[in-house]
């Protein structure tokens, strides 16, 4: 197909300032680059972050850092890939190459990264450029509306799981069933966990209950850490009280200290939220039983590439609200005043 010069893009030219429809230029590929025609774009959390200026990223910008679409052009150095492969990308423009991350083949955690829609152009426009190197093939099942979601939220709370180091038929908790819970409790599943989903809204659980990989156990954390211990020795017996590992998926303050308690003796906590004000937890919880606290930012191209066929193999269910460009201002609404579940994306 022919390629335009100027595109719709939804283009943040202030800080704090309402979601706006642009028009711009059509991106050129570099080299090592090939250019995207955007099929779906999804929003996440980050979005708003970015937006707020919390990264600092220089006007003006594109949103959004979760693609999928259909390759169209490709810059010369890049052989692995052809024109029309369906692609997603995982949210790095580019790593620096020389920092210690990078030379020990770990550039998602680059000193210097440029990430889509962070600090560089992301995927709420038409078409984007992408580093070859940070693009996975998409298998034919899996629609872009799906797989969108799946470059950030998916790969975020599937590398959570991985990092968290589960024996194998250990258990794992879900905490926070939103964008990133209700795929992770499924993956759980999926990799031979007994899982548990931990939630304040029935609502959540609900949702993560009616899919075909379903949780052994659903907990609201509006009762208390020690009632939900008992649940959990009831329902996933171990030789210690409580999960071999819980995944913090959420922001909430209260959340921390709740997953620490159902955390079993010698366990681990993966921290994927991003809180404000930082994280709090008991050091009695800590250091008397021994837990291992865990960072994890997104998993990198072949985890991804892991993922998708995971997703594929297993009918994965990842909840979707589909919106339209213009409508991005009533996307961010909704999702600020809480009424969103599952992922939003936006569609082209």
């Amino acid at each position: 197909m022919t390629i335009p010069r100027v595109m719709k893009a939804i283009q943040i030219q202030k800080y704090n300032a309402p979601y706006a429809v642009s028009e711009v230029k059509v991106p050129q590929p570099k080299a090592n680059q090939v250019l995207i025609r955007i099929k779906a774009a999804g929003f996440c959390h980050t979005d708003l972050m970015a937006l707020n200026n919390d990264f600092r990223t220089p006007l003006p910008f594109i949103g959004s850092h979760e693609p999928a679409g259909i390759i169209e052009e490709l810059g010369s150095d890049v052989k692995a890939f052809a024109i029309g492969d369906r692609v997603g990308c995982i949210n790095f423009e580019s790593a620096c190459g020389t920092c210690p991350d990078c030379r020990h083949g770990r550039p998602i955690y680059c000193d210097s990264p440029m990430m889509k829609g962070i600090t560089t152009d992301g995927a709420w426009a038409e078409y984007m450029v992408a580093d070859a190197r940070f693009i996975i093939k998409l298998p034919e099942k899996i629609e872009f509306a799906v797989a969108a979601p799946l470059m950030c939220a998916g790969i975020s709370i599937y590398g959570g799981i991985k990092k968290a180091d589960i024996p194998p038929g250990g258990s794992v908790g879900i905490i926070g069933i939103g964008g990133l819970g209700h795929i992770g409790t499924q993956l759980g599943k999926a990799m031979g966990y007994k899982v548990a989903a931990v939630d304040v809204k029935q609502s959540s659980l609900d949702l993560v209950k009616s899919h075909r990989l379903n949780p052994d156990l659903c907990l609201l954390a509006t009762q208390s850490a020690e009632d939900a211990l008992k649940q959990i020795g009831d329902t996933i017996p171990g030789p210690y009280p409580g999960l071999d590992a819980t995944i913090l998926a959420t922001d909430h303050p209260a959340a921390f200290e709740f997953a620490a308690t159902i955390t079993r003796k010698h366990g681990t906590v993966v921290l994927l939220g991003q809180p404000e004000n930082g994280i709090t937890m008991s050091y009695q919880n800590i250091i008397y039983r021994d837990l291992k606290l865990v960072g994890s930012l997104v998993a990198n191209t072949p985890d991804a590439e892991e993922l998708v066929r995971l997703v594929a193999e297993n009918d994965i269910e990842v909840k979707v609200k589909n919106w339209r460009i213009e409508e991005a201002e009533q996307m961010r609404q909704e999702y600020m005043a809480g009424k969103s579940e599952g992922k939003n994306v936006v569609v082209f």
